[in-house]
């Protein structure tokens, strides 16, 4: 394995950890007069549990992806400390950028909060853990996911894609917002969009595996894990009469029509899933965008009753990712399709 396998991967979350950390980005000021006294305060006002444990679990990726970029080391102690040391210097680098950035409060309990997250990510190669956990779970990944840049880049994109389903403000598939829905009569095509979504995903995922055989399965293990998440999530943070508002009948009716019509498809060659993949995944976010119905970053902030620090880039990073997924996985499906026929074409060459 290669550092620069994982070159991405670590990139894409110190962006998403950038973005978390700096937003809303503009107006930028300049720090305040008192701001020593506020980064080394311990106080009350920075011991939020719910803030600590979002800061803690948010590094915790960064250690193992890391760990996993700084691996080729003759000692083994090396990638865990290097690991540490950047999320340190990544975590220390966003407070003082957020000095400059309006709303925002920087502190050193938030550096050593991200720092304990990183070392906890970084313990997944160490001892018991790395022998029991780690490299069972490193099989199991070579041997149903297609090797390689493009398996790992594949998972990120299922990643990106759990993140955004973290926002029980937005709809499981489709565009808009909770109580923002379109016209009535043309509600029809946000159904259709969700089941070409739907279909869309059970096939990138079955792009994904090395054996399509379990597509099925496994997309219907993913589909129903982010809705658990959507339940348990909306019934904790939003306000009580939009906390089911996300998921209705239509969607439910869409959902049920993509899985159907995922079923015969999955028996398709590899470079045909792919291509119908792309092409259902496209339909489905063209038909979102037209027909779906969007509403101001502050109006989907007062659907929640979380009222701590990090709602606003909670709420706006998850709806991001829930609208740049479709496009980012369709082009991943197309350079995977020229992968698949290049690979197609060498093999008749060289028999």
């Amino acid at each position: 394995m290669t550092a620069s396998r994982y070159r991405g991967s670590l990139a894409v979350w110190l962006l998403l950890l950038a973005y978390a950390s700096l937003y809303p980005f503009f107006p930028l000021r300049l720090p305040p007069p008192d701001w020593a006294r506020e980064f080394f305060a311990f106080s009350a006002r920075y011991m939020i549990r719910s803030d600590i444990a979002f800061n803690v679990i948010a590094y915790v990726p960064l250690g193992t992806l890391a760990c996993l970029y700084f691996r080729k080391q003759p000692d083994p102690r090396l990638p865990v400390l290097k690991s540490i040391a950047l999320g340190a210097g990544f975590s220390l680098a966003m407070e003082l950028a957020q000095l400059f950035v309006p709303n925002r409060v920087s502190s050193l309990v938030d550096i050593l909060c991200n720092t304990a997250g990183a070392l906890l990510g970084a313990l997944a190669f160490l001892g018991p853990i790395y022998k029991n956990i780690t490299l069972p779970l490193g099989e199991v990944r070579e041997r149903t996911i297609i090797s390689g840049a493009w398996g790992d880049a594949g998972l990120v994109l299922l990643m990106l894609w759990f993140l955004a389903q973290w926002n029980p403000a937005l709809p499981f598939f489709g565009a808009g917002n909770v109580g923002t829905e379109g016209r009535a009569d043309l509600s029809i095509l946000q159904w259709v969009a969700v089941g070409l979504a739907i279909c869309g995903f059970g096939l990138f995922v079955s792009s994904l595996l090395k054996d399509p055989k379990g597509s099925l399965r496994a997309t219907f293990v993913l589909l129903s894990v982010a809705l658990w998440l959507k339940f348990v999530t909306a019934s904790m943070l939003l306000q009580p009469h939009f906390s089911e508002e996300w998921l209705s009948v239509g969607r439910i009716a869409g959902l049920a029509g993509g899985l159907i019509a995922f079923v015969p498809m999955r028996r398709l060659s590899r470079s045909v899933r792919i291509y119908v993949g792309l092409i259902t995944i496209l339909a489905g976010a063209l038909f979102a965008k037209i027909f779906g119905a969007y509403s101001p970053a502050e109006e989907l902030v007062r659907l929640f009753r979380w009222p701590h620090g990090q709602l606003g880039s909670f709420a706006t990073l998850t709806r991001f990712l829930h609208e740049l997924w479709p496009f980012a996985t369709i082009a991943f499906l197309i350079g995977l399709f020229f992968r698949e026929r290049r690979a197609a074409a060498e093999s008749k060459i060289g028999t």
